[in-house]
């Protein structure tokens, strides 16, 4: 299987708001997938609309093999874990209760081993037997995880997990979904927390005003939306016959400020090439880097772009 997902110009419209419009994106198998966009983008619903929650209004999901809604759906919808908006806990049982009832529910029984393995996964093991009442909301969160891997599913679709969590909480979590591939799992999630996507995900799906602006991994996002800039570090008192230098390239100089000047070459000017103005100049530089965006800057540019479009 190629693809755990693949979704052809989904489309959900409530009345005259389109909420998902013509969205088409795919989910390779074994890897972990960002669903990423301000709020209001389409996530939520996207997600639900994969699971069977919310009927489309049009285009079609594949998922695992199986078209939504066909004679097979139920047995590839077997076969997925899921935790969409909060984690779905029975507060007065313990932890190993709630996995005991999900495994029931899902599988009609209840393997021990199964479930110890969960709770070591999920970092929960010394605190099975609380009630989550007591836990903190990243033991909540990584609590409503465990409880979607019970039957062991070839996919997880999760919504938001790290959603208001601390520092700390995050950091477990990136640290989950990481391990999760390793054992079969695919996993798409959603988030608006870019910095932690950014190190949790394979790809990224990009959204803005429900449509699919981008889809690729993050340096392929990335690649193309810097300007060709460098960062020249000289000494500070070689910053003037630097500058001058490079105006008589005429070569822009974006910013100065100390020792560092950030220039903007023509295309075809490396940092090579910059090298060896320098040192005809007299000035020899500490370092020469290329600047490239954040993905803070890539991900506001391509929402502006497709909330414009």
């Amino acid at each position: 299987m190629k693809h755990a997902i693949e979704v052809t110009h989904l489309t959900k419209q409530y009345g005259n708001h389109v909420v998902v419009d013509d969205m088409t994106f795919t989910v390779p198998s074994g890897h972990v997938v960002g669903l990423i966009g301000p709020n209001g983008a389409g996530k939520t619903t996207t997600m639900k609309m994969l699971l069977g929650l919310v009927a489309p209004t049009g285009g079609d999901i594949d998922l695992l093999d199986v078209t939504v809604g066909s004679r097979n759906w139920g047995d590839a919808l077997s076969r997925v874990g899921s935790m969409i908006e909060e984690p779905p806990i029975y507060r007065n049982l313990t932890a190993r209760q709630n996995l005991e009832y999900q495994s029931l529910a899902v599988t009609g029984g209840v393997d021990d081993r199964s479930i110890a393995e969960i709770l070591s996964l999920v970092d929960l093991a010394d605190r099975a037997d609380d009630r989550p009442k007591s836990y903190s909301l990243g033991m909540k969160q990584r609590l409503g995880i465990g409880i979607s891997l019970i039957g062991q599913p070839e996919l997880v679709i999760l919504d938001e997990p790290a959603n208001g969590l601390d520092p700390a909480g995050i950091l477990e979590i990136r640290k989950l979904l990481r391990r999760l591939p390793d054992n079969g799992t695919t996993v798409l999630v959603s988030s608006h927390q870019l910095a932690e996507v950014q190190q949790a995900c394979d790809q990224l799906v990009v959204l803005a005003n429900g449509r699919m602006v981008t889809q690729g991994t993050t340096q392929g996002i990335l690649a193309g939306r810097s300007a060709h800039r460098f960062d020249l570090i000289v000494a500070h008192a070689d910053v003037e016959a630097a500058a001058k230098a490079l105006s008589l390239a005429e070569i822009p100089v974006v910013t100065s400020d100390s020792g560092r000047i950030t220039v903007e070459p023509a295309a075809d000017t490396g940092g090579r090439d910059l090298n060896q103005l320098l040192v005809g100049a007299g000035v020899f530089a500490e370092s020469i880097s290329q600047a490239t965006a954040s993905l803070e800057e890539a991900f506001l540019d391509l929402v502006n772009e497709g909330v414009n479009s």
